[in-house]
């Protein structure tokens, strides 16, 4: 209770303030006061707008696990009919790269020209890696973060609902005799590296195929596959 002079001189009244507020009015929770406090809040509702777009945006550009691709229903409750995940989509950049739309990695086009990115060129797994250091020397559009795949990574590009070769179309169109990686993009429907070792049996590496998206453990010594190399992986890494 708090007492306080009336408007009427010579008069004393007894007003009744709640002890909170009372408190507040001897010292303020924060710097400023009510003042300082409103413009706060005002400050906040005109930045909310601008302050969810950016959200969205982030959102949007968060990664997400990819769906098979299958639309085909064999039986209710399959995957063709429930078709988790996120729908298959790539991007083109131009500059011999794709970009997985989902996931934010980035892929090595492969061609049809005899060149270093030639989709029938085979390599032992130790060459795969000579491939990428490669594309790494050369900075292939433009960067030096060039890796061989893991399992999971390069199995994420297949396409369930396509076969020979299982992939989506940005991986496998206007494949001719000549075709670079500028004008084209091929995939050989046969086995990739990957850089996944068999944990129990580490003289065999995990492999994807893709003429209809199988995973394997292939012999390391002497298996001879097709590598696509990769960039990204949550840190897309920079140009140097």
């Amino acid at each position: 209770m708090m007492t306080r002079r009336s408007g009427f001189r010579g008069a004393v009244a007894v007003v009744a303030v709640p002890m909170w507020w009372a408190g507040m009015a001897l010292a303020q929770p924060f710097p400023g006061g009510l003042p300082q406090c409103q413009a706060n809040v005002n400050m906040c509702s005109a930045n909310f707008s601008v302050c969810r777009t950016q959200l969205s945006a982030c959102h949007a550009a968060a990664q997400q696990f990819p769906a098979t691709g299958q639309t085909i229903v064999f039986h209710a409750g399959d995957d063709g009919d429930v078709q988790a995940g996120a729908t298959l989509s790539y991007t083109d950049n131009g500059d011999g790269t794709i970009t997985d739309t989902n996931t934010k990695l980035v892929w090595e086009k492969k061609s049809a020209d005899g060149s270093i990115h030639d989709k029938d060129n085979v390599y032992t797994r130790d060459d795969a890696f000579t491939h990428v250091a490669t594309l790494n020397a050369m900075k292939f559009a433009g960067f030096n973060d060039w890796r061989v795949p893991n399992a999971k990574e390069l199995q994420s590009v297949v396409n369930y609902q396509n076969s020979n070769s299982a992939i989506s179309l940005t991986f496998n169109t206007n494949c001719t005799a000549g075709v670079t990686v500028l004008n084209g993009s091929c995939t050989a429907a046969d086995n990739y590296w990957s850089s996944s070792t068999l944990v129990n049996g580490p003289a065999f590496t995990w492999g994807v195929g893709f003429h209809d998206g199988n995973v394997d453990a292939f012999p390391t010594a002497f298996s001879l596959l097709r590598v696509r190399a990769v960039r990204g992986g949550g840190n897309l890494g920079s140009s140097q």
